[in-house]
C-alpha cells in the first residue's frame, strides 16, 4: 500500500503547505512510517480562514432544509468510503477496527441522522408571547450563526471527534477550518477531501500541523469567532487565554479521572467486566475512562480477582485483526509517559495487581503495547489517584461507608464522567444526582448517543457536543423588537425624558 502525502483541504482545493515542509505519521502498532501531512503554520491557516470568511457570505444564507439534504448526502458519501476511512484512521491511531465499526463510525452515523432529521424542527425563530407592559410590542428572537469556527479535535477519536464539531457547526450556517492532531490525521484529511463532492467550497477546510503553529494560529486568528477543542487541560487553558484577545467563544472537553463506585449490592459479573472495559477502551486512551474504581468490603476482593483474569486475557496485536482486544499507545513520548506513572505507583505505595509494564506482542516488537495495570490500595494521596495517566492504569480503593465513597469521587479537580454499579438501578439515580460530572453512567460505560449532550465540568472543561441542542454554541442570539404606536404622546416611556412645553 502506498503511502498516503496529505495537503490541506482550503475552499475545495489542495493546497500544498506554505513552508514545504510534511510531518511524518507512525504506525504505533509497528513503529512504521504510515503517512505523512502538511505542516501548516500561521500562512496556512490566515488562507484557510479567508476561504471559510467568504464562503460564510453565502452558507449562512441558505435555508435549513438545503443545509439539512447537504448533511444528508455528507453522511452518505462517507458511508460508501467507510472501509478506506476506516484503514486510514487504524493505521496512524492504532485503534482497532474492530472498535471503530462499533463503536466511532455508527456514533458518526447517528450524528448525520440526527442533524440531518431534526435540523429543520430547530427554533431559530422564536416568537414569545406579546406583553401589554410597558405597551404593546412585537418580539422575535432569531439565532444567527456565529462566522468562522475553528475545530481543534484529539488524536484518541480523530474522524469521531472532528464531526461531533463539525455537524453543529455547519448546521448552524457556520463555515469551519479544522486541524487535526498531527500525529493522527489521515482518516479527518480524506474525509474532508471527499466532502468536497457534496459542500459548497470553503464551507469545510482542513489545515495540518503542530499545535504550537497552526493550532495557535486558528485560536488567535481574529476572524474565528469561536473554538472548539477537545485535548488536554493544559492545552485548553492557553487555548482560553489565545482566544480571549478576541473575544472568541469557546468549547472545551478537557481531561478527566472518572470515579465508578460499585455498590455493596453490585453483581461481581457484571462490574467486573463493565470496569475492565471503562478502564481499557481505548487502551485507556479515552477522556471519559473509568480511571479510579471505589469498590465496597463486601465485594472488593471477588471483583479484583475477576478484573485480573479479565485482563490478562486481553490481546494486542494488529488493529485490523478481529481478536485484537487491546491496541497500543498513540505516539512513543505518551508511551514512556504512561511507563513512569506505573512505576511511580509502585514507588507511591499501591499494590500492583497485575501488570505494570511493558507488554511483549509477537510480531510486532516495535508496537507501543502497555500490560493493563490495576493498583489496589491506592490512597488520595497518591498521583494515580490525582492524575489524568491516559493510558491502561486503573486506581482502585476500598470503602466502607457511600458517603466516604462519594465525597472521595467528587474530590477531584475534574467533572466529565463518573459511574455507578449497582443491583438496584432506580435506587442508584439519587447517587447519581450527588456526583460531580456531566455524564453519569449506571451499570454501563463509554455508551452514547446523538440524543443526549456531552460535556464536563471543573477542569474537565464546558459547553456541550453531540446532540442538536449543541447547535447554541455555534450561534448568536438577537432580538427584535417592534413598537406598533406611533403617536409619540402615547409612548409609555418617552414621558419619561419629554416633558409638554
Amino acid at each position: 500500500m502506498s503511502l498516503p502525502v496529505q495537503t490541506h483541504i482550503i475552499d475545495g482545493e489542495q493546497v500544498t503547505p506554505a513552508a514545504g515542509e510534511y510531518i511524518d505519521m507512525i504506525d504505533p502498532a509497528t513503529g512504521k512510517l504510515t503517512g505523512r501531512g502538511a505542516a501548516g503554520d500561521a500562512t496556512d491557516v490566515d488562507l484557510a480562514v479567508g476561504a471559510a470568511k467568504r464562503a460564510f457570505a453565502t452558507w449562512k444564507q441558505t435555508s435549513t432544509r438545503e443545509r439539512a439534504e447537504i448533511i444528508s448526502h455528507m453522511g452518505l458519501l462517507l458511508g460508501a468510503h467507510l472501509e478506506e476511512l476506516v484503514a486510514l484512521e487504524a493505521r496512524c491511531t492504532g485503534l482497532s477496527t474492530a472498535r471503530l465499526m462499533a463503536f466511532d463510525i455508527p456514533g458518526v452515523m447517528q450524528f448525520f441522522q440526527t442533524f440531518a432529521e431534526n435540523l429543520e424542527e430547530y427554533a431559530f425563530v422564536e416568537y414569545p408571547p406579546v406583553r401589554t407592559l410597558p405597551e404593546a410590542h412585537d418580539v422575535k428572537i432569531v439565532k444567527q450563526p456565529l462566522g468562522v469556527c475553528g475545530l481543534i479535535p484529539a488524536w484518541n477519536g480523530p474522524l469521531f471527534l472532528a464531526f461531533v464539531k463539525l455537524l453543529p457547526a455547519i448546521a448552524a450556517g457556520n463555515t469551519v477550518v479544522i486541524k487535526p492532531a498531527e500525529t493522527a490525521s489521515l482518516a479527518v484529511v480524506r474525509a474532508v477531501e471527499l466532502l468536497q463532492q457534496v459542500v459548497p467550497p470553503g464551507v469545510i477546510n482542513v489545515v495540518t500541523g503542530h499545535g504550537q503553529q497552526a493550532g495557535a494560529a486558528l485560536a488567535s486568528h481574529p476572524d474565528v469567532a469561536k473554538i472548539s477543542f477537545t485535548g488536554s487541560t493544559r492545552t485548553g487553558r492557553e487555548i482560553q487565554k489565545m482566544a480571549a484577545e478576541t473575544m472568541k467563544r469557546v468549547t472545551l472537553e478537557l481531561g478527566g479521572k472518572g470515579p465508578g463506585i460499585a455498590l455493596p449490592d453490585a453483581p461481581v459479573e457484571l462490574t467486573a467486566r463493565g470496569a475492565t472495559m471503562a478502564f481499557l477502551l481505548g487502551s485507556g486512551q479515552i477522556c471519559v475512562s473509568g480511571t479510579r474504581l471505589f469498590l465496597h468490603d463486601a465485594i472488593h476482593d471477588a471483583v479484583v480477582e475477576r478484573m485480573v483474569a479479565l485482563a490478562g486475557a486481553l490481546r494486542g496485536g494488529s488493529p485490523f485483526d478481529p481478536a485484537t482486544t487491546l491496541g497500543p499507545l498513540a505516539y512513543r513520548a505518551h508511551y514512556e509517559r504512561v511507563l513512569g506513572y506505573m512505576d511511580l505507583g509502585v514507588a507511591e505505595g499501591a499494590t500492583l495487581a497485575c501488570g505494570g509494564g511493558p507488554m511483549t506482542v509477537p510480531g510486532f516488537e516495535e508496537g507501543l503495547f502497555v500490560e493493563p495495570t490495576i493498583f489496589t490500595d491506592v490512597t488520595p494521596d497518591m498521583r494515580i489517584y490525582q492524575e489524568e495517566i491516559f493510558g491502561p492504569l486503573l486506581s482502585v480503593i476500598r470503602y466502607s461507608d457511600i458517603e466516604q465513597a462519594i465525597a472521595m469521587a467528587n474530590d477531584s479537580c475534574y467533572g466529565l464522567s463518573a459511574g455507578i454499579w449497582t443491583g438496584d438501578p432506580i435506587a442508584a439515580q439519587s447517587l447519581a444526582h450527588r456526583l460531580e460530572a456531566g455524564t453519569v453512567w449506571i451499570n454501563d460505560w463509554h455508551a452514547v448517543t446523538g440524543d443526549m449532550s456531552f460535556g464536563g465540568t471543573k477542569h474537565s472543561g464546558y459547553g456541550r457536543e453531540i446532540n442538536i441542542a449543541s447547535m447554541e454554541s455555534y450561534l448568536e442570539t438577537k432580538n427584535y423588537m417592534t413598537s406598533f404606536e406611533t403617536d409619540p404622546c402615547a409612548k409609555a416611556l418617552f414621558g419619561l425624558v419629554h416633558r409638554e412645553a
